[in-house]
């Protein structure tokens, strides 16, 4: 069996498995309520409607074009406001990358939030090594952060993606949404 016919078999599996472990996340009668935010770029539009679909309860805030830089004021302006959820999904980066101090900027907002999951970037700019670094140091240094590893879920799978290689298609945002709720429900 040849290199490239694996890889597509174990892509295959993963999707599977992925899809296998996403049902939808619902409140259970008399426990507590999680409360999930997702904040992201157009990664995130594409994938709207599969997160809303597995996580009803997700309070998704997605645009196209957004800067992990105004991620942060969102998140500063929600917390300002006492509020705060039990999940964080923080999943910017495409645009202009991140860097460890916005990073820890995230860290410092929701260092009460039970779990903050960032999605690592796959985008064919200078800043996507750099970003990724960051975000991977950052889990290592915060208790309650988690990531998705996207950039490594989507290796050498360009069927994924529309012709720029970085938006996902609709197979590939609904994997991309399945990933984060996988991390949610573990």
């Amino acid at each position: 069996m040849g290199a490239v016919m694996l890889r597509s078999l174990v892509a295959a599996a993963v999707v599977l498995v992925a899809l296998s472990a996403c049902v939808p996340i619902e409140a259970q009668p008399g426990s507590a309520r999680t409360t999930v935010w997702a904040i992201g770029d157009s990664i995130m539009v594409g994938a709207e409607a599969y997160l809303a679909d597995l996580v009803p309860t997700m309070e998704i805030d997605a645009q196209s074009g957004r800067p992990f830089a105004a991620g942060i004021d969102i998140l500063a302006a929600r917390s300002a406001a006492g509020d705060e959820p039990n999940v964080l999904v923080f999943a910017l980066g495409t645009n202009a990358g991140a860097s460890p101090s916005q990073i820890d900027a995230v860290m410092d907002l929701a260092s009460d939030v039970d779990e903050v999951i960032f999605v690592n970037v796959r985008v064919p700019r200078d800043w996507e090594t750099a970003t990724n670094a960051a975000l991977a140091d950052a889990v290592g240094r915060y208790r309650n952060a988690t990531l998705v590893d996207w950039n490594r879920e989507s290796a050498d799978q360009n069927r994924l993606f529309r012709s720029d290689g970085y938006h996902p298609n609709s197979t590939g945002s609904e994997l991309w949404a399945n990933l984060i709720v996988i991390e949610i429900k573990n």
